[in-house]
């Protein structure tokens, strides 16, 4: 312990006379702000890491006293995450674990495919979140990365049962069971009287998308009033009550709402079909795995870090 001790000492001795002889014009110098094991983590390192956040937070018009709590915590956030960067790779460099490029490729093509997204689509998406191309590859390369490390470190595969699936899809039978939907129309007035002239209108057998083009005041008017479909559930209570009662083809009785005076009629009941738990076996499997690695890779850190030296000097 005594020796670490010293080589703390020594290492931001040596740091700072190299810094200092290297930048004797400079008005600020770089300094140590984290010392991890045998490997440090700069200033520089920090505000370079930090620069995309800063960026957006000096553009979302923080000043004073709160704008300088929103820094303490992102840098102190960030510095603790960079500790744990380093943690990692001193554990890649001792088990020699490596990730190739043709992995990352694939990842990245995966994730692209799922999202529909395309090259030039990612890497917008990318540079909003203040983050190169390059930086996602590293952080592909150490998604990756966790459950190797994983493997070696807890000695022991992440499995998931049959049973394990089974039970997830029991317990989330909401997620995967079929919904139906109510493809709905509207009119609006301004008025009850109006609505009770519309409404009887309809009851001589006027056409209702043909009233709403002519007399309703919603921005959908020139489509008939179209609305969309909806989910009972996704509806207030007094919406649920009258369009649950309805048939494709009929329509409501006037209902007053915040937004005035109201028709509603059903085009149609969409019955989407649920899904099997076979159908939906590999999702769950994979979703499960992911939680598993996560919590695992967690709780290795966290025995990582309790059995490393580290020091942070912010």
């Amino acid at each position: 312990m005594i020796t670490r001790k010293i080589n703390f000492g020594l290492a931001i001795g040596v740091f700072t006379l190299f810094t200092l002889c290297g930048n004797v014009y400079a008005e600020i110098v770089d300094r140590i702000v984290a010392i991890v094991n045998e490997d440090i983590i700069t200033l520089t390192e920090l505000n370079t890491a930090l620069r995309p956040y800063i960026d957006k937070i000096d553009s979302a018009g923080y000043t004073g006293d709160k704008k300088e709590k929103i820094l303490f915590k992102l840098r102190t956030d960030m510095l603790s995450r960079m500790v744990d960067r380093k943690l990692t790779d001193q554990e890649v460099k001792k088990f020699n674990i490596t990730v190739t490029d043709k992995e990352i490729d694939a990842a990245i093509e995966r994730l692209k495919q799922a999202q529909l997204m395309t090259q030039e689509d990612l890497e917008t998406a990318l540079e909003k979140d203040g983050m190169t191309f390059a930086d996602y590859r590293e952080k592909m390369r150490l998604e990756i990365m966790r459950p190797k490390l994983i493997n070696y470190s807890v000695k022991s595969k992440v499995i998931v049962t049959d049973k394990d699936i089974a039970a997830y899809y029991a317990e989330h039978q909401a997620e995967y069971a079929g919904v139906r939907k109510f493809r709905l129309s509207n009119i609006l007035v301004s008025d009850e009287s109006t609505a009770e002239t519309v409404w009887n209108r309809l009851e001589t057998g006027e056409d209702f998308k043909a009233l709403a083009g002519e007399l309703s005041k919603a921005p959908n008017a020139a489509e008939g009033g179209a609305l969309g479909s909806f989910a009972l559930d996704t509806l207030s209570d007094q919406l649920k009550v009258a369009i649950g009662k309805l048939e494709p083809g009929q329509y409501t009785n006037v209902i007053p709402t915040d937004q005035g005076f109201q028709i509603f009629f059903l085009d149609e009941i969409v019955e989407s079909k649920g899904n099997a738990l076979d159908e939906v076996k590999d999702e769950i499997q994979k979703k499960l795995y992911d939680s598993i690695v996560e919590k695992k890779f967690n709780s290795w850190l966290e025995s990582l870090r309790e059995k490393s030296l580290i020091k942070t000097m912010l």
